[in-house]
């Protein structure tokens, strides 16, 4: 195999990696986004579930 081919098998291999790392970050970071969100709207969505369950099986009267 020549210089030149070998390169190219390296550089293209160092891509990838940098490729997979790159995906790993943005699913973290969605991720971090995903917990970050519930956490803040965790409250209001439980105090919005319990308005609807007692609406709808009148538990609230």
């Amino acid at each position: 195999m020549s210089k030149a081919a070998n390169k190219q098998l390296v550089l293209k291999r160092k891509e990838e990696g940098a490729s997979l790392i790159e995906y790993a970050v943005i699913a973290a970071l969605v991720v971090a986004l995903a917990v970050a969100g519930f956490a803040t709207l965790g409250d209001g969505l439980d105090t919005a579930f319990t308005n609807i369950v007692n609406s709808l099986t009148g538990g609230g009267e």
